[in-house]
Formats: C-alpha cells, structure tokens, sequence
C-alpha cells in the first residue's frame, strides 16, 4: 500500500512538470554572478528549487534528530547516575542513622565526586559536620556547593547560619545580603540579619530590616520587636542629640504608646525625656499612667526616685496608701510600701507593714531581709541575725525579675532582655505579686489622683 501511495505521488509530480512545462515554454536564465548564467526551463527551475526544499528539509530534520538522539542518550545517561547517586545518598542517611558516621561521609563524598550538580549531598553533609562541631569542615563543604552549583539561596542561607554559631560577624551581614539579593522575601534571612543588628545596636539597620518582615509577618510578637526597635533609636537619639531632637523624640515615643499602651519602655523612656527637659510634672503623669496602664511596678520604683529627688516624699507615699485603699490583700505593694518606709527612715511603720505581710502568710527572702534592716535600724540585732538566717540565701535585690518570654532571671528591671533579644518581657519574679493590670480601680486611681501635685 505504501508503495502504491509513493507511485501516485511520483506520477502526479510528473504530471504537474509536464503541465508547467507546457504553460511555460521558453527558458530563464539564473545568474550566478561575475557574467555567468544558468538556462533551463521554468519548469525545471520550479521543480528543481522544489526538490532542492525537499533535501534541505531532509538535511536538517536529520541533524535535528540526532541533535534528539544524542540528547537523550546524555539524559538517559545522567538519569542513571543520578539514580545511582540517590540509591548512594538513602545508603548514606542509613548509616546515619546507625551512628555509622565515617560511611555516611565516605558515601556523600563520592555522590558529590559522582553527580557534582547534586544539591542535597552538600545539605545532608554540611548537617553531618554541624552537628560533629566541625564548623570549618561545614563551611568547606557549602563552598564547594557554591562552586558546583552557583548561588543558590539554601546554601548561602545555610552558611550564613553554620557563620551565626561561630560567631563569625565579619561575614554574616555579607551572606545574608547575598542571600536577600537572590530572594529580598527570605523571611528567614529577613529575621536572622534583623537579630543580627540587634545584637550589634544597630538600630537603624535593624529598623530597616524589621520594616520588611512586618510587610508578611502581623503578629503581635513582631509588632513589640518594631516598637522597640523604634524606642532604641530614640534612646540613641536621647543619649546623643537631645538637645536638637527632643521634640521628635517625645513625638515618636508618644505615637508608640498610642500604638501599644502596655509597651512599658516607651513610658519609662518618655518619663525620662520630660525629666530631662526640666518638666518634671510631666514625666509623673507619665510614670502615673503607665502604671494604670500596666500595674508594673517599675512605675512606682521611678515615682519613688522621682518625688524622693524632688524632696516631695510625701506624694509617692500618698499614691502608696491610696493604691493600699483600693488594692487589699496584695502582697507586693504592700511590700514596696514597706521598703520605701524603710528608704525614708519611718522604721514603725516599716516593721508594722512587715508584721503585717507576715501574719498574711507571705514568706519569701526579700521580705526577712527588709525585716532584717528594719531591725538594725531598731539596733535590735538578734532579731536582725534571726530575719538574715531566714532570708539565707539571700539574693542580690529585694524583688527578683524574671523574663516572660525566656525564663532568664534579672537583678533588675530592663526594657530588654539581652539573653533573647526581646522588650517589655521583664516583670516580677513572684506570679502571686502580679496584680490585675486592667483593674479598673487602677484606672479611676490615676484619673482622680494628682500625681504630678507639688
């Protein structure tokens, strides 16, 4: 049948020559060049350029599919070492997982040598030699990735990381800036340089940084670390330029707060750039509110400070004793007021609130070492030796801090917790001392109280 089909389109060929032919009777001339011609027929000339059409056709449909044979021969031969290069990556996670680590490293190794184009060997090695300790070997291992398989975003990640837990700072900016420039949405980067700039105070590059990851990121976690970024920024502008920016300062640090009315360095900070500009009525109503905002008692430790400075006692230890009316039965405050009793030489009433505490059922070392100095200042020194054995051991401060967020314990209050990078998580060892913050006698407190009163 196929020959058949070949024969009528052999003989219908023909007959379209002989009909060309007949139609065209004189000949042409093609002109090669240099006065020299080619004579034939039209007929001849259309279908010797149709046939020539043909054997090109024929040319390059060939080559092509060699071109084809070729190339999927090579693919069919890398698919085969692939595939013997991932039969050898499984061997290695096998012996891996036996504790086996030498094989495990020896078969990376010849994948590596085998199918240098593989990312994963790099990966699963540079894990063998991280958790080994063997950081630089880790290292040498990502490098090669880098020369076999160019910047990719994982290995620069990677190394950037393995970089981070050795401390090496001179090279981490550059690698997560590499990283960023392949993919300026790696959240992951994002976080690292941004706590990266942290530990360095650099704030302004941390600003920048912690601007882009609030663009995916809107949690409540990531807002706080952007509040206090801010608040730093003024801090370095409080220490350094206060005299030209005072009014940016107090600016910024009052949009934070209307931000977050909990975030308690942004009062603290704002408290002391009012002091510093000599408005001290200002910086108490500050102290005063944030305290009604959060029942932190780092409010009242700063109003102590301030009013004790001031030479006006009598208004903290009033604020004291109107808190006192409205918060029964807590044991902190009761406490602070005994200890600024104490600060202020009024020993009876001191030792009564101390009694008092006692006979509460509150048993904890800062209350027996307060009740120790009362005593001494009684020159009662037996009953200070007995309060001192009960407060043994005794730690640094009268009320321990603790941070919420990573257990990490505090001689004093801080708006940053330098083990885990994070503000506003410092607050009272003791959870029995925590007070309802958002009691609404808190609130009347401070709206019916004159705080900054002389």
């Amino acid at each position: 049948m196929r020959y058949k089909i070949f024969f009528i389109l052999f003989f219908l060929f023909v007959l379209f020559y002989l009909y060309i032919n007949h139609l065209n009777p004189d000949n042409v001339k093609l002109y090669l060049g240099a006065g020299k011609f080619f004579e034939t027929s039209v007929a001849t000339y259309v279908v010797a350029s149709f046939v020539l059409g043909i054997l090109i056709s024929i040319i390059i449909s060939f080559f092509y599919d060699m071109g084809r044979f070729i190339s999927g021969w090579k693919e069919g031969k890398t698919g085969k070492r692939r595939q013997e290069s991932k039969d050898f990556f499984e061997k290695a996670r096998a012996y891996d997982l036996r504790g086996d680590r030498e094989k495990a490293i020896e078969n990376l190794n010849r994948i590596i040598r085998k199918t240098p184009d593989m990312e994963e060997p790099y990966m699963f090695l540079s894990d063998i030699y991280i958790s080994m300790k063997e950081f630089d070997k880790a290292i040498e291992v990502l490098d090669l990735a880098e020369t076999n398989l160019g910047k990719r975003e994982s290995v620069m990640l990677k190394r950037a990381k393995v970089r981070l837990t050795t401390k090496d700072t001179q090279k981490i900016e550059n690698e997560l800036k590499e990283v960023l420039k392949t993919n300026e949405a790696n959240l992951e980067a994002l976080v690292i340089l941004r706590d990266y700039y942290i530990s360095r105070k650099q704030w302004d590059d941390a600003y920048e940084s912690e601007k882009k990851i609030k663009k995916y990121i809107k949690t409540d976690e990531e807002n706080r670390e952007f509040l206090g970024i801010r608040c730093e920024r003024m801090r370095v502008l409080f220490a350094d330029k206060f005299d030209i920016s005072s009014d940016d300062i107090i600016k910024e640090l009052k949009e934070i707060i209307s931000e977050d009315k909990r975030f308690i360095p942004a009062y603290v900070l704002l408290a002391e750039a009012y002091k510093r500009a000599g408005k001290l009525n200002e910086a108490g109503r500050v102290y005063g509110r944030g305290y009604s905002k959060t029942g932190h008692i780092i409010f009242l430790l700063k109003m102590e400070d301030l009013y004790i400075d001031r030479g006006n006692p009598e208004i903290i230890l009033k604020i004291y004793r109107r808190i006192l009316d409205i918060s029964t039965k807590n044991y902190l405050i009761e406490f602070l007021y005994a200890r600024l009793c104490l600060r202020l030489e009024m020993i009876d009433e001191a030792i009564d609130m101390l009694n008092t505490l006692l006979a509460e059922g509150a048993d904890f070392k800062g209350l027996h070492k307060a009740m120790a100095e009362a005593y001494i200042h009684r020159g009662q020194m037996e009953k200070a030796v007995e309060e001192f054995r009960r407060a043994f051991p005794a730690e640094h401060v009268y009320i321990p801090f603790i941070c919420n967020h990573c257990q990490s314990k505090k001689v004093e209050w801080s708006d940053f917790c330098d083990t885990c990078n994070s503000w506003n998580t410092i607050n009272v060892k003791k959870e029995d001392f925590l007070y309802n913050t958002e009691a609404a006698e808190l609130k009347v407190l401070y709206e019916g109280e004159a705080w900054d009163k002389e």
